[in-house]
């Protein structure tokens, strides 16, 4: 590596660290201010306050270099050519023979570095934080939590319920599953007071891979002999041993017991619609897949995954529209620099979430929605970075 390379990444590296906080320093100051009640909610005393606020913002790291990495760098890549024209760098370098594009290299692969610790940010980081960065300001994650959705499984039971208890993985006060007609040749609803997910893997329950449901009733009534039948999606539990305890008062839950078979989770009853944009690439096929995911989601989600796989492509492709505007003679004031390429990025950003909001809406297909705009700018990119001057 050359002396001028290393000056030119450390160029980048210092130009990065201040945009980025500046950026998310400024974000934090505003948003803690404007939530500091809600941080007292669920605190005692100046410590924990401090200790909360610490944890929420420091785990919302990874979503801010998420969302802002690429125009970060994007902006540092102009710094750090602008300082160079502004010490008359660039001529030297071109007098002595160097070309245009060997003098910004150190820029491209800084940028294609950035790009890739995004990927490994968005797959291994932020899925490991998911449910703590879905939660807002007063969540504690003792609390309660209300349940969105009402989803089908691939037999077509119907879920649905009011509140959910994360710890005990435990829906609370009102279950209700509608059964179709094919399980017991007419409609049938079951309600019941409370319901505890039994997962897969759990090592003591006789029963797994569906839902204990506590003082049900169901309406019509179903012969005791179907709800015998071990292959029955609906089973009557006469034993509770080795399930887990009720959540609350036992006494107000007497009655009868089913359990129900189903693919569907306590994650699938209580994840919010935007899951997906915290999920890894795994979790995103395993969504696109589930039966029980609507036809919206399955755009957003089929979306999100021709976005991942062109996230590197579009943040360069951003940076080389950018950067021609620097060096192709446009001026060696810093500022005018940087608004013409917050102007591309804010004309660049539009279009995405404009072929993203057609691509959730099936005007287009999700796959033309995530590519369209490389298709776009990238004529755009390449025209304007032939008109570099070397």
């Amino acid at each position: 590596m050359r002396i001028l390379d290393r000056q030119r990444f450390w160029a980048f590296g210092k130009a990065y660290i201040t945009c980025y906080i500046s950026f998310v320093g400024l974000w934090i100051v505003l948003d803690a201010f404007s939530n500091v009640d809600e941080f007292t909610k669920r605190t005692v005393g100046f410590g924990q306050l401090m200790s909360a606020m610490g944890r929420y913002y420091l785990i919302r790291q990874a979503e801010y270099f998420d969302k802002l990495g690429g125009v970060i760098s994007m902006m540092a890549a102009i710094f750090t050519v602008t300082w160079m024209q502004r010490a008359n760098e660039q001529i030297a370098m071109l007098a002595a023979g160097i070309s245009t594009n060997r003098i910004i290299r150190p820029v491209v692969v800084c940028s294609i570095l950035v790009s890739f610790l995004s990927i490994a940010n968005q797959e291994l980081i932020i899925p490991r934080y998911a449910e703590e960065l879905q939660k807002s300001h007063a969540d504690d994650g003792t609390s309660t939590i209300a349940v969105l959705s009402t989803p089908y499984d691939s037999r077509g039971l119907m879920l649905s319920g009011r509140e959910a208890d994360r710890a005990a993985k435990t829906i609370l006060k009102r279950f209700n599953v509608t059964v179709p007609v094919q399980v017991f040749g007419s409609i049938r609803e079951i309600e019941g007071l409370q319901a505890t997910y039994i997962p897969p893997e759990h090592p003591t329950a006789p029963l797994r891979g569906g839902w204990l449901i506590r003082a049900t009733k169901i309406s019509p009534p179903v012969p005791e002999e179907d709800l015998k039948n071990p292959d029955s999606p609906v089973v009557m539990v006469q034993d509770l041993n080795g399930f887990p305890p009720p959540v609350g008062d036992a006494s107000k839950l007497e009655g009868d017991v089913v359990f129900v078979r189903t693919t569907l989770s306590f994650e699938a009853m209580t994840r919010k619609t935007s899951w997906y944009q915290y999920g890894s690439m795994l979790d995103l096929v395993r969504g696109l897949v589930d039966p029980s995911t609507d036809r919206t989601d399955r755009n957003y989600i089929e979306m999100a995954i021709h976005s991942r796989a062109m996230r590197p492509f579009l943040a360069l492709t951003l940076m080389f529209m950018s950067l021609p505007l620097v060096l192709g003679g446009y001026g060696r004031n810093m500022f005018i620099n940087l608004g013409f390429a917050l102007g591309n990025a804010a004309l660049f950003y539009g279009c995405g979430i404009f072929c993203q909001y057609l691509g959730g809406e099936a005007v287009i297909s999700p796959a033309l929605s995530a590519w369209l705009p490389l298709f776009v700018f990238g004529v755009v990119a390449t025209h304007r970075w032939g008109q570099i001057r070397t």
